[in-house]
């Protein structure tokens, strides 16, 4: 949630957004988050953490268009803040649809095309992840990666869906 907070914070032009659930935490001393006084007077402090502004976000989409429209059927919970955040953004799509397709229902599309500034089409590329609803979590690749073995990079590298493209042209 605080992260989310910081990535709001900048796509709506202001230096820090508020957070409830910090109290308690270390997390606000060990990033140096400050207080502030409810301004209506409850007498109630809030933490805000600051605006982040990455400078390139990358998404991966169900869809997109040649005109740059991204669409994601899953939930945008860091999508949408990540992209109006971010100073250039980059998305990465299961396929590529016609325009039309897009235009029938404009309000799911996600990323408007003048945010976008590169585009690739990169079938299963949210692998060992999931893209809902195309896929789901990849529980057993995840597992064989996090395996404590000097191969086990290399291993799940080898077996990710862009390695099987290019070894079969």
């Amino acid at each position: 949630m605080t992260l989310v907070a910081g990535l709001r914070a900048a796509s709506y032009g202001v230096p820090f957004q508020p957070v409830a659930g910090v109290h308690g935490s270390d997390l606000a001393e060990i990033n140096g988050w400050r207080k502030v006084a409810d301004p209506y007077g409850s007498g109630r402090e809030v933490y805000v953490i600051p605006a982040i502004a990455p400078d390139v976000a990358v998404i991966h989409a169900n869809e997109i268009d040649a005109l740059g429209n991204a669409r994601v059927y899953g939930t945008p919970f860091w999508d949408h803040p990540i992209t109006r955040a971010a100073k250039r953004v980059l998305v990465t799509a299961e396929r590529l649809v016609e325009p039309e397709a897009l235009q029938a229902q404009p309000e799911l599309t996600l990323v408007p095309h003048f945010m976008v500034e590169a585009a690739a089409v990169v079938a299963r590329g949210a692998w060992p992840g999931s893209m809902h609803p195309d896929y789901a979590i990849d529980y057993a690749a995840v597992e064989r990666y996090l395996q404590d073995d000097a191969g086990a990079l290399d291993a799940h590298l080898a077996e990710a869906p862009e390695a099987r493209v290019a070894a079969h042209g």
